[in-house]
């Protein structure tokens, strides 16, 4: 049997390896791997928002985002979405354009905004309408081949969706990030002096047993919503019913035809309509 690894994806593990400033140079080999933008951009990164170890995680399960500046004072925002949610495109384009509009105050000029570039990294689909795994969105005119500004740009990476064959350097980083078991990750570490060195990095995690702690901690925790949200789909689907049984009852339709049409027994009609 495989032998099995903490995540690279799960909470902890994605902040320890990217949102921490020590490990600043895995962060910078990972935006290579997927912007287009000069490389002295890297040169002086600075982490907005620094990970620091907790005891436990925090309520945002599924959700984990890094951001930074660049040399220029580019701002990139990072994001590892383990779960899907309903209307998860609405949501990035606000988060992006937030970030944009935080930059200035009432009085402050336009021209000072400074570019800003998401990466949505998901455990799903997302761009279901097509089959590659990385894309690049911007304010662009495709029939008239002109770009309005490179103010905001959105990145797409699904790792659901990448191919068994690697086909440029950031799928590395990709199986890398996916990978469940000591077999995964090893298929990829020596990639890169900065891949390798993430892969001992998550080596030394799943050995450590506080992290694995906080890693199940976070299992259980994402078990625990899945649970909720399944019963309160549950109950608001027998609350439908209920509903649709009295208005069947008022209508003087009979407890038969009733208990037919919602699929609820006549016993429990009889004693909820009574």
């Amino acid at each position: 049997m495989p032998e099995s690894i903490l995540p690279p994806k799960s909470n902890t593990v994605f902040q320890l390896l990217f949102g921490d400033p020590r490990n600043i140079e895995l962060l910078a080999d990972f935006l290579k791997s997927v912007l287009d933008i000069p490389e002295d951009e890297y040169q002086d990164i600075v982490i907005v928002n620094p990970y620091l170890a907790r005891e436990y995680p925090d309520g945002k399960l599924g959700i984990v985002d890094i951001r930074l500046t660049t040399s220029s004072g580019q701002i990139i925002h990072v994001e590892m979405q383990r779960c899907p949610f309903d209307a998860m495109r609405e949501r990035i384009v606000f988060y992006n354009s937030n970030l944009i509009v935080g930059q200035i105050g009432e009085s402050e000029d336009y021209g000072k905004m400074k570019r800003v570039i998401s990466i949505i990294i998901t455990d799903h689909g997302l761009i279901s309408d097509s089959p590659f795994y990385h894309h690049r969105f911007t304010l662009f005119d495709h029939s008239a081949d002109i770009q309005f500004t490179d103010l905001l740009e959105i990145h797409t990476l699904e790792l659901t969706k990448i191919p068994e064959t690697p086909d440029v350097y950031l799928w590395n980083w990709l199986r890398f990030l996916r990978a469940e078991t000591l077999e995964e990750i090893d298929m990829v570490a020596n990639a890169s002096p900065a891949i390798m060195k993430a892969t001992a990095t998550v080596k030394k995690l799943s050995k450590d047993e506080r992290a694995r702690l906080i890693h199940e901690y976070e299992v259980k925790a994402r078990r625990d919503e899945r649970a909720r949200l399944a019963y309160a789909i549950k109950e608001g689907i027998e609350k439908g019913k209920l509903e649709t049984a009295r208005a069947m009852f008022t209508e003087g339709d009979s407890l038969e035809k009733i208990a037919r049409v919602t699929g609820i027994s006549q016993e429990t009609l009889k004693a909820e309509l009574s």
